[in-house]
């Protein structure tokens, strides 16, 4: 891979992160799963497998978000390119999130959460697509409904 071919790599992988906050923001579902492999897997920080495959996973956020108004944002992305088909990435992040009434597994009302996006991805029928995720958290800053304590 060129200089050339390694820049255009890196700006579709941008484009590809910033995709991925607006689909899930926005709401739009069937889309959101184009964003990544079918084999996905979205890994905890110690390693563990959380869900695998992008369908799944696109659902997953679907549940979580559908009752939610959802503010994601990319702040800046260390991008290495691997290979011409492989490519991985650390993403610092903020998302904030109101839910109508709460969170349907945590309970929450709301959090703003700070941290980072560790990705791999593949490049598949042209396109690059997410291939796995693990979101670690810096901070959390949770708000629960009103007479509802922690779990």
């Amino acid at each position: 891979m060129d200089r050339l071919e390694r820049l255009e790599a890196i700006e579709e992988i941008r484009n590809l992160k910033a995709r991925y906050y607006r689909l899930m923001d926005t709401k739009q579902w069937d889309e959101l799963k184009s964003v990544f492999t079918a084999d996905m897997k979205v890994l905890t920080p110690d390693g563990k497998v959380y869900a695998e495959g992008g369908e799944t996973y696109a659902a997953g956020l679907r549940n979580s978000l559908e009752k939610a108004v959802s503010c994601h944002q990319g702040l800046s992305g260390e991008i290495e390119i691997v290979d011409d088909g492989n490519a991985r990435a650390v993403w610092a992040m903020q998302d904030v999130i109101e839910w109508e009434d709460a969170h349907p597994q945590f309970g929450w009302k709301s959090i703003v959460g700070r941290g980072h996006y560790h990705e791999t991805y593949r490049k598949e029928d042209g396109a690059w697509r997410i291939a796995t995720l693990t979101l670690t958290r810096l901070r959390l800053d949770t708000t629960m409904p009103e007479g509802k304590a922690p779990q």
